[in-house]
Protein backbone atom coordinates (compact mmCIF):
# COMPACT_ATOMS: atom_id res chain seq x y z
CA UNK A 1 0.00 0.00 0.00
CA UNK A 2 1.81 3.37 -0.84
CA UNK A 3 1.97 6.14 1.76
CA UNK A 4 -0.25 8.81 0.65
CA UNK A 5 1.53 12.09 1.99
CA UNK A 6 -0.84 16.06 2.29
CA UNK A 7 0.81 17.03 -0.99
CA UNK A 8 -0.22 14.18 -2.70
CA UNK A 9 -3.64 13.87 -1.20
CA UNK A 10 -3.79 17.91 -2.69
CA UNK A 11 -2.51 17.29 -6.03
CA UNK A 12 -4.81 14.60 -6.21
CA UNK A 13 -7.30 16.79 -5.00
CA UNK A 14 -6.67 19.69 -7.83
CA UNK A 15 -6.46 17.29 -10.63
CA UNK A 16 -9.62 16.26 -9.57
CA UNK A 17 -11.17 19.78 -9.61
CA UNK A 18 -9.62 20.34 -13.27
CA UNK A 19 -11.14 17.45 -14.45
CA UNK A 20 -14.70 18.41 -12.80
CA UNK A 21 -14.30 21.24 -14.54
CA UNK A 22 -13.41 20.04 -18.05
CA UNK A 23 -15.90 17.40 -17.89
CA UNK A 24 -18.69 19.39 -15.96
CA UNK A 25 -18.33 22.75 -18.11
CA UNK A 26 -19.82 24.01 -20.93
CA UNK A 27 -19.09 26.79 -23.23
CA UNK A 28 -19.19 29.97 -21.32
CA UNK A 29 -22.00 31.17 -23.14
CA UNK A 30 -24.53 28.51 -21.76
CA UNK A 31 -22.97 28.30 -17.94
CA UNK A 32 -22.24 32.02 -16.38
CA UNK A 33 -20.64 30.52 -13.56
CA UNK A 34 -18.18 27.73 -13.04
CA UNK A 35 -19.06 24.86 -11.03
CA UNK A 36 -15.76 25.30 -8.83
CA UNK A 37 -14.13 27.90 -8.08
CA UNK A 38 -10.46 27.46 -7.88
CA UNK A 39 -7.39 29.34 -9.21
CA UNK A 40 -3.99 27.52 -9.94
CA UNK A 41 -0.50 29.43 -9.96
CA UNK A 42 2.77 28.20 -10.87
CA UNK A 43 5.57 29.98 -9.47
CA UNK A 44 8.60 29.37 -11.06
CA UNK A 45 12.19 31.14 -9.27
CA UNK A 46 15.02 31.87 -11.97
CA UNK A 47 18.03 32.02 -9.94
CA UNK A 48 20.15 32.56 -12.93
CA UNK A 49 17.47 36.15 -13.42
CA UNK A 50 16.57 36.48 -10.32
CA UNK A 51 13.52 36.20 -11.32
CA UNK A 52 9.90 34.64 -10.42
CA UNK A 53 7.44 34.00 -12.78
CA UNK A 54 3.42 33.36 -12.06
CA UNK A 55 1.43 31.89 -14.39
CA UNK A 56 -2.06 32.14 -12.96
CA UNK A 57 -5.26 29.96 -14.48
CA UNK A 58 -8.39 31.23 -13.41
CA UNK A 59 -11.94 30.03 -14.49
CA UNK A 60 -12.64 33.22 -17.24
CA UNK A 61 -16.75 33.29 -16.16
CA UNK A 62 -15.27 33.85 -12.66
CA UNK A 63 -12.68 36.34 -13.33
CA UNK A 64 -15.14 38.03 -15.60
CA UNK A 65 -17.61 38.25 -12.75
CA UNK A 66 -15.38 39.60 -9.80
CA UNK A 67 -13.80 41.89 -12.60
CA UNK A 68 -17.74 43.19 -13.36
CA UNK A 69 -18.63 43.60 -10.05
CA UNK A 70 -15.25 45.84 -9.27
CA UNK A 71 -16.29 48.14 -12.69
CA UNK A 72 -20.08 48.42 -12.15
CA UNK A 73 -19.89 47.28 -15.65
CA UNK A 74 -19.71 44.11 -17.88
CA UNK A 75 -16.32 43.06 -18.34
CA UNK A 76 -15.13 40.49 -20.85
CA UNK A 77 -12.51 37.95 -22.12
CA UNK A 78 -13.42 38.26 -25.64
CA UNK A 79 -11.58 42.09 -25.22
CA UNK A 80 -8.21 41.26 -23.90
CA UNK A 81 -7.31 45.06 -24.21
CA UNK A 82 -10.01 46.09 -21.51
CA UNK A 83 -9.02 42.73 -19.47
CA UNK A 84 -5.25 43.29 -19.29
CA UNK A 85 -4.95 46.33 -16.92
CA UNK A 86 -8.18 45.57 -14.94
CA UNK A 87 -6.36 42.15 -14.50
CA UNK A 88 -3.41 43.69 -13.66
CA UNK A 89 -4.70 45.91 -10.95
CA UNK A 90 -6.92 43.02 -9.54
CA UNK A 91 -3.98 40.48 -8.75
CA UNK A 92 -1.68 43.18 -7.66
CA UNK A 93 -4.59 44.14 -4.67
CA UNK A 94 -5.79 40.42 -3.93
CA UNK A 95 -1.73 38.66 -4.76
CA UNK A 96 1.11 39.62 -2.42
CA UNK A 97 4.45 38.73 -1.85
CA UNK A 98 7.42 39.64 0.37
CA UNK A 99 10.97 38.63 0.31
CA UNK A 100 12.17 37.02 3.16
CA UNK A 101 13.12 40.64 4.52
CA UNK A 102 9.36 41.86 3.98
CA UNK A 103 10.30 44.08 1.27
CA UNK A 104 7.15 44.01 -0.89
CA UNK A 105 7.71 42.67 -4.29
CA UNK A 106 5.96 44.21 -6.93
CA UNK A 107 4.41 42.33 -9.97
CA UNK A 108 4.60 43.47 -13.49
CA UNK A 109 2.52 42.71 -16.71
CA UNK A 110 3.66 39.89 -18.92
CA UNK A 111 0.58 39.28 -20.67
CA UNK A 112 -2.32 37.09 -20.99
CA UNK A 113 -3.62 34.32 -22.51
CA UNK A 114 -7.42 33.62 -22.99
CA UNK A 115 -9.70 30.10 -24.06
CA UNK A 116 -13.58 29.53 -24.14
CA UNK A 117 -13.28 28.52 -20.21
CA UNK A 118 -10.07 29.62 -18.81
CA UNK A 119 -7.85 32.84 -18.65
CA UNK A 120 -4.33 32.45 -18.51
CA UNK A 121 -2.57 35.63 -16.58
CA UNK A 122 1.41 35.70 -16.22
CA UNK A 123 3.53 38.26 -14.24
CA UNK A 124 6.90 38.83 -13.27
CA UNK A 125 8.74 40.39 -10.20
CA UNK A 126 12.34 40.63 -9.09
CA UNK A 127 13.48 37.99 -6.93
CA UNK A 128 17.15 37.69 -5.20
CA UNK A 129 18.31 35.42 -2.82
CA UNK A 130 15.35 32.34 -3.63
CA UNK A 131 12.18 31.61 -2.41
CA UNK A 132 13.18 30.19 0.95
CA UNK A 133 11.26 32.95 3.73
CA UNK A 134 9.22 34.40 0.81
CA UNK A 135 6.01 35.77 2.10
CA UNK A 136 2.70 35.12 -0.24
CA UNK A 137 -1.17 36.09 0.61
CA UNK A 138 -3.55 34.90 -2.38
CA UNK A 139 -6.93 36.23 -1.68
CA UNK A 140 -7.42 36.23 -5.35
CA UNK A 141 -11.57 35.85 -6.14
CA UNK A 142 -12.47 35.52 -2.20
CA UNK A 143 -14.70 38.42 -1.98
CA UNK A 144 -16.75 37.22 -4.67
CA UNK A 145 -16.95 33.19 -3.80
CA UNK A 146 -17.61 31.98 -0.35
CA UNK A 147 -15.98 28.23 -1.59
CA UNK A 148 -12.72 29.82 -3.51
CA UNK A 149 -9.70 28.32 -3.35
CA UNK A 150 -6.47 29.35 -4.87
CA UNK A 151 -3.31 27.41 -5.03
CA UNK A 152 0.33 28.12 -5.64
CA UNK A 153 2.96 25.94 -7.24
CA UNK A 154 6.28 26.93 -6.35
CA UNK A 155 9.25 25.50 -8.23
CA UNK A 156 12.81 26.78 -7.16
CA UNK A 157 15.27 24.36 -8.45
CA UNK A 158 15.12 20.94 -7.13
CA UNK A 159 13.05 22.57 -4.11
CA UNK A 160 8.70 22.49 -4.47
CA UNK A 161 6.07 23.40 -2.37
CA UNK A 162 2.12 23.65 -3.00
CA UNK A 163 0.74 25.92 -0.98
CA UNK A 164 -3.10 26.55 -0.34
CA UNK A 165 -4.85 29.37 0.56
CA UNK A 166 -8.72 29.40 1.43
CA UNK A 167 -11.14 32.40 3.01
CA UNK A 168 -9.28 31.95 6.78
CA UNK A 169 -5.30 31.62 5.03
CA UNK A 170 -3.47 34.49 5.89
CA UNK A 171 -0.16 35.11 5.03
CA UNK A 172 2.16 31.80 4.26
CA UNK A 173 5.82 31.54 4.78
CA UNK A 174 7.89 29.48 2.35
CA UNK A 175 10.04 27.02 4.13
CA UNK A 176 10.84 24.38 1.11
CA UNK A 177 12.28 20.95 1.46
CA UNK A 178 14.21 18.73 -0.94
Amino acid sequence: MHKITRHRCLSLFFSLCVLTSLVLGTSRAETPKSPLHLSLTEAIYDQGRGRLTLNIRVQAADLEAALSARANRKISATDPSELAPLALDYVRETLHLRNSHGEPLRLEWAGLDVTNTQIFLFFETSLTGGTQGLRISNTLLNEHFADQINSIELHDGVLKQTLVFAHDTGEVTVNAKL
